[in-house]
């Protein structure tokens, strides 16, 4: 069977007008919880927005979706969550995103970056969908700790701007200054209602130095707020294929849905306060590529996604599926099956296809898409 020449090139308009809707940037905030820190409940988020956990969220919204502003994420686990309208897909041996931030030469606050994937398509990570670092330059030196937790803890004193005190899980304890300039009479999270609370992340080495000016130098690669913005992709760009599980093996990613930043070090600069990662734009570098991994309908309510590996192709829908057809460029329709949600695809040779999905309630979804 083959396409018509009317319908073939129908779909291929509405697939460019799917593709032309993808936003390079953040259009959605899912989490934001700075640690104690010089701006926090003063900046990051205002004093105004700080009161409830949902306020400090709609605040991050505000200011970082389409790039508005800037946002700050505290001390060392101080994190910040974020999606886009679609998927980021993972293409091969290229730059996927790009994170920019505030950081100026010798003026570096690292932040880790992770990635998860939505599988089961309900539009937030959940606890059972694992997140995977981004293995940045550091991942494998001596002095980074992985599975690090802090504690910080609210002030028993009712004296304005005491400092914040923690603990962690290597035995050590210290103190976050509150430094003279910063306003606000506590750093420790205005919405946190509890006396203490945990925060935990891969842990970077602390790099500060004093050489009559305090310096943060850059680390070399991998890492959010680490180089200016000005520089080239190779030190603002991150790649998919950096991701490694909690064991630290490799893991292969088709597409990712969910963004985590936080801050990785746990240092101070004298008069400059603690080391805090800034983020002012999350950007997808190719918002509008399409892989076998997945694919979405993005003018319909009921979403449709598709997830691959080398040997099947696998369609998550909200309705019964009746039938999937694949077609090459040419309007040839070279693979087919009925009442099933996926497709042996092992004999499909790599290159653009453009799959159909019809479900129960007599729908059509139309979407390119890359074997690979």
């Amino acid at each position: 069977m083959k396409l018509n020449l009317t319908t073939f090139f129908i779909t291929i308009l509405f697939v460019l007008n799917l593709q032309a809707q993808n936003s390079e940037n953040v259009t959605r905030v899912l989490d934001y919880s700075p640690a104690p820190g010089q701006h926090t409940n003063r900046l990051f988020p205002t004093a105004a927005m700080s009161n409830t956990k949902e306020d400090v969220v709609q605040f991050a919204q505000n200011t970082l979706v389409n790039n508005k502003g800037m946002l700050g994420l505290g001390s060392f686990g101080g994190y910040i969550i974020v999606g886009f309208d679609h998927s980021v897909v993972n293409l091969k041996g290229e730059y996927d995103f790009k994170i920019l931030g505030n950081a100026m030469i010798n003026g570096a606050e690292p932040g880790i970056v992770m990635v998860c994937q939505d599988l089961n398509n309900n539009g937030k990570p959940d606890a059972d969908e694992p997140w995977y670092e981004l293995a940045g330059s550091e991942y494998h030196k001596a002095g980074t700790i992985k599975n690090y937790e802090i504690t910080y803890y609210r002030p028993n004193s009712e004296k304005p701007k005491s400092n914040i005190k923690w603990t962690d899980n290597q035995g050590n304890s210290g103190e976050i200054t509150h430094i003279s300039f910063a306003s606000q009479a506590t750093m420790y999270p205005n919405w946190i209602k509890e006396d203490n609370y945990s925060l935990k992340g891969t842990k970077l080495a602390s790099t500060v130095y004093n050489d009559g000016t305090f310096k943060l130098p850059a680390l070399d690669w991998g890492y959010a707020d680490n180089h200016p913005n000005n520089e080239n992709i190779e030190k603002n760009g991150f790649n998919i294929d950096w991701a490694v599980d909690e064991n630290g093996n490799s893991v292969e990613l088709s597409h990712i849905d969910f963004i985590k930043i936080h801050t990785a070090q746990l240092q101070e600069a004298g008069w400059l306060g603690e080391t805090s990662t800034e983020i002012s734009a999350v950007i997808d570098l190719h918002p509008n590529e399409i892989s076998a991994g997945i694919s979405q309908n993005q003018t319909s309510k009921n979403k449709l996604k598709i997830i691959s590996n080398k040997n099947v192709l696998k369609v998550l829908h909200e309705s019964q599926i009746l039938e999937i057809s694949i077609f090459n460029m040419q309007g040839a329709n070279i693979l087919q099956s009925f009442n099933t949600d996926y497709l042996h695809i092992e004999s499909i040779s790599h290159g653009y296809y453009i799959i159909r999905v019809k479900d129960s309630e007599q729908k059509e979804y139309y979407q390119t898409i890359i074997i690979n």
